[in-house]
């Protein structure tokens, strides 16, 4: 019985000793749990400190943990798309000369514009619009002009009439804001700009062309001299005649020029005939012998002057009686300057344009008489040109598939033997309108269509 006491006692000290210990703390510490994922660690603004009822807590150093490489990426530059330009596919803008010295000229081929859209049909509306920029007198306003009409109006298509050099500034904004664009100037090479660019005249190219074609084919003429101003349009005559007539097999004999603001082109008979004409010669060469002695051994003479200019070459090319030779001339012929007094030292004479109002063919005949009946006036060159750009920019959008400028454009490089008033005309790659030329002649002081 004593042992059985002593064994319970035992037992509750035991007992008791073990329950103490359990206060304090557990005799084994429980395994720590893994940190979850954690994307970002803010700092806190103050570390936190200890107080003096804290134990020191045992300094422990964190395992080092190495951080993958990232290795830095390659950051390729953007392609910057052309953005998406929305455009209205029933207008078309038009930037004429409205102010200034060619206002009227400008005036006139908006008049033509107009009555190719038929704007002012009241028995049956037309759905185009069109709308007028001015561009001015200088080439910020031809800029300024194409820009607003690009991306302002949000145009489908651009027809201007332009300068020379205006036309290369139009071209330059047109290919930048992506426009497609009908210069009607006879600037050569302007259509390089870029695929939206597009001429429709009849080039110094063409024309010449067509002058040395007529000459060998109808006239069996071989042999051409040329008087030519100095200056950038008469120097650019002579390179291209030389080149067009080396393709035809026409020789090109003396090309001789002559000051802008020249009046007495004594030098230059001289110079042509290989005689030296003197003052007495001008006053009493009036037998047959003097006479014959001035004739030239040359066929033709090309004259690539306005029309006030030829007629003060060929009245003292008469009066040297310097004779037996054709005249042939351009589009600066092309004036009702021609037909006022002197024209008779021009019988015969011939010279290319793009229309000719008295001309032959049923459609010019038919705009003539359309024109004439709307203003009451005739109508000249560039309005003609002006009425079938527009014809042929509105023919193109009859197609109603035809919704964005790059679909206008290529329907317009498909456009083949369009019949307008200034002929038939058809756009190749180059994206200059392919004419036929108007070939005129002076006869009995009146200008005739040949062919």
């Amino acid at each position: 019985m004593k042992n059985y006491r002593l064994l319970a006692a035992i037992y509750i000290i035991f007992l008791f000793v073990f329950l103490t210990g359990c206060v304090k703390g557990p005799l084994i510490a429980p395994e720590k749990a893994a940190m979850p994922e954690v994307k970002a660690i803010q700092k806190p603004a103050q570390p936190l400190k200890a107080t003096p009822s804290q134990a020191k807590p045992r300094e422990v150093k964190s395992p080092e943990i190495k951080l993958p490489e990232v290795k830095q990426l390659e950051i390729k530059p953007l392609v910057v798309l052309p953005p998406f330009r929305p455009v209205n596919r029933n207008a078309i803008g038009c930037v004429f000369p409205l102010a200034g010295r060619f206002a009227d000229a400008g005036s006139k081929a908006l008049d033509a514009v107009l009555l190719s859209a038929e704007i002012f049909n009241q028995r049956f509306p037309s759905p185009w619009e069109i709308i007028v920029a001015d561009s001015g007198e200088t080439p910020d306003g031809m800029k300024e002009a194409i820009a607003y009409l690009a991306d302002g109006a949000k145009v489908m298509a651009i027809v201007a009439i332009t300068g020379t050099v205006e036309a290369i500034i139009a071209a330059r904004e047109a290919q930048k804001r992506q426009v497609p664009l009908i210069l009607i100037t006879s600037k050569e090479g302007v259509t390089e700009a870029g695929e939206y660019v597009f001429q429709h005249f009849l080039t110094p190219t063409q024309q010449i062309e067509a002058l040395t074609k007529y000459a060998l084919d109808r006239s069996n003429i071989t042999i051409f001299s040329i008087l030519y101003p100095q200056d950038d349009y008469g120097e650019e005559m002579v390179r291209i005649f030389r080149s067009e007539a080396q393709k035809t097999g026409v020789k090109v004999g003396k090309a001789i020029p002559y000051s802008k603001t020249q009046t007495d082109f004594t030098e230059q008979i001289n110079k042509l005939t290989g005689n030296k004409i003197g003052s007495s010669d001008k006053v009493y060469a009036a037998t047959q012998e003097a006479k014959t002695r001035l004739r030239v051994n040359v066929e033709a003479l090309f004259i690539p002057d306005s029309a006030l200019r030829v007629k003060m070459i060929t009245s003292q090319l008469a009066f040297h009686n310097v004779k037996g030779m054709q005249f042939f001339g351009t589009s600066l012929w092309h004036s009702p300057d021609l037909l006022k007094k002197g024209v008779e030292y021009l019988e015969g004479a011939i010279f290319v344009d793009s229309f000719f109002g008295n001309g032959f063919l049923p459609e010019t005949n038919d705009f003539v008489d359309i024109y004439y009946s709307a203003y009451n006036r005739e109508p000249g060159n560039i309005d003609a040109l002006s009425y079938d750009t527009m014809g042929m920019v509105l023919g193109v959008l009859e197609d109603q598939q035809i919704k964005t400028r790059a679909e206008f454009i290529q329907a317009l490089l498909a456009v083949e033997r369009f019949r307008g008033a200034t002929g038939s005309i058809s756009f190749g790659g180059n994206r200059v309108a392919q004419k036929d030329a108007f070939i005129l002649r002076v006869q009995n002081g009146k200008i005739e269509q040949v062919k």
